[in-house]
């Protein structure tokens, strides 16, 4: 594998930190830098994708990548690679959203699509439980856990 989860890490909060520094540099800002949790998912994802396109570049395949790409109704994933849909969180989850996303993992389902969770780490042991049970065994990944990317982006492989 090309990253790894120290790696990726290293990636998200140097690109990051460059964001905000370009973001506080505009006029508007007055050299403020920006403080919104949208921008560290953003570009969490934005590293997701950029080190899962380079890996399956490696691995001979460059599958067709889509961000948010709709589900149904106004509900969206964050990345389609092949017929992989994944979710992307920098920050984990929040309250009953392994309930929401049990919900969606049907959809994704049934159209034909494997539902995939990727997240920076998990640190309460229930909600990582809760995201194994939701998106099922082997589809929820915790890049707090070595060797979880690379078993991420094999997973990823056999759905492109």
């Amino acid at each position: 594998m090309k990253y790894d989860e120290k790696e990726i890490e290293r990636l998200y909060l140097e690109n990051l930190t460059r964001a905000q520094d370009l973001l506080g540099s505009l006029p508007v800002a007055e050299g403020r830098r920006p403080i919104t949790k949208g921008l560290n998912g953003w570009i969490y994802e934005q590293t997701i994708r950029y080190c899962l396109c380079e890996e399956l570049k490696e691995l001979g395949t460059v599958p067709a990548m889509e961000e948010q790409v709709r589900l149904r109704g106004r509900v969206k994933v964050d990345m389609l690679v092949g017929k992989a849909a994944i979710e992307v969180k920098a920050l984990g989850i929040f309250g009953n959203d392994a309930q929401k996303y049990s919900g969606h993992r049907v959809n994704a389902e049934e159209k034909g699509w494997s539902y995939f969770y990727l997240t920076r780490g998990e640190s309460y042991s229930p909600y990582r439980t809760a995201m194994q049970a939701a998106f099922g065994e082997g589809r929820a990944f915790f890049l707090d856990t070595p060797g979880d990317w690379e078993r991420f982006v094999m997973e990823v492989l056999k759905n492109c």
